[in-house]
């Protein structure tokens, strides 16, 4: 007994100095995400750059509703459901941008203009992605997988299996495949439908500032539910959204099992009515690394990396992001 005395002693001690450990960090850094949106203010969220005592643990802080992302996954985007009614996970205006001659708006995100947005695409792809129609021009190939055809790079679409009549979708993170790609690269995506993600804001942000990358990291929680997952920035997107999160993520969040199977499955998913808490974990792409990316091994190398944060369990992790929640806005 007196030796089991002890042990208990010794592992209590162990767990405070873990959980003192955890609760030193202290905010380093404060800054603002207050990119312009397309359909209203500037978000203005604040964002914090929290540092451990020892600097080799940094988080980067911040609260956020989550949309959902599909890009990465073969079903995402269909040539023949531009608008994702029956078949695709998406509208095709989240995979392209259309923008007269001239004019730096993309018609895909001017609501009086999204029917001659679609319409071009549509003539685009009657002509087999040969001819964009005059007075337009289309930019596709940073989410849609290409493929040469008569001399030219047009998009990727499944000629056979599963996903037959779909494109190609592309991940900025990929799974560094050198053989057994798959046609249109399915194999080397990181695919949203599998895999708990989130967007990186594009342009210059403070994420970006403060040293948020691809391939990075994170644990997110809604607060609202009770949910949490760990995750990766496996991608990046609009400069006007602080967060977007993969199908996977958002499902995992929500507690839903059963995944989308069209545009309006898909969008019932973003996170609307709450304040995620997201923790990223900045230079954390080679931390433990293994590929290719798959829920368990992320959720692995996030626990190891809380671990050594000196946070014992997840639960203590939240209680951490928890306390400075009060100075985010």
């Amino acid at each position: 007994m007196e030796l089991e005395h002890r042990l208990m002693n010794v592992l209590a001690v162990l767990f405070g100095a873990s959980f003192l450990n955890a609760q030193a960090y202290t905010v380093s850094q404060t800054g603002t995400f207050a990119q312009k949106t397309t359909t209203g203010p500037p978000q203005a969220k604040t964002v914090l750059l929290l540092r451990n005592a020892q600097g080799d643990k940094p988080v980067i802080l911040f609260q956020t509703r989550l949309r959902v992302n599909t890009d990465g996954s073969p079903l995402s985007y269909h040539p023949q459901d531009p608008l994702g009614k029956d078949k695709a996970l998406n509208n095709i205006c989240n995979a392209i941008a259309v923008r007269r001659i001239g004019d730096k708006r993309n018609l895909c995100l001017i609501k009086t203009e999204f029917k001659v947005a679609i319409d071009v695409f549509e003539r685009f792809r009657d002509t087999n992605y040969q001819k964009i129609p005059d007075g337009f021009q289309i930019t596709w190939t940073n989410v849609l997988a290409t493929v040469k055809d008569q001399g030219k790079d047009v998009p990727c679409v499944f000629t056979a299996g599963p996903f037959k009549g779909y494109f190609g979708s592309l991940t900025a993170l990929q799974n560094g495949l050198t053989t057994n790609k798959g046609e249109c690269g399915i194999n080397d995506q990181v695919n949203p439908l599998a895999v708990p993600a989130l967007v990186l804001a594009g342009g210059d942000n403070v994420l970006k500032q403060f040293g948020a990358k691809v391939g990075d990291l994170l644990f997110a929680f809604d607060p609202k539910t009770g949910r949490f997952s760990a995750a990766i920035i496996g991608d990046t997107g609009p400069e006007d959204n602080l967060g977007e999160g993969s199908v996977f993520l958002n499902m995992q969040l929500l507690d839903m099992t059963v995944p989308p199977t069209n545009k309006a499955d898909t969008f019932k998913l973003s996170i609307e009515d709450t304040q995620v808490l997201v923790a990223i974990m900045p230079a954390s792409r080679a931390f433990q690394q293994v590929k290719p990316y798959t829920n368990d091994n992320i959720g692995a190398r996030v626990r190891q990396w809380q671990k050594e944060a000196g946070f014992g369990t997840p639960e203590q992790f939240i209680e951490f992001m928890k306390s400075f929640a009060p100075r985010l806005k």
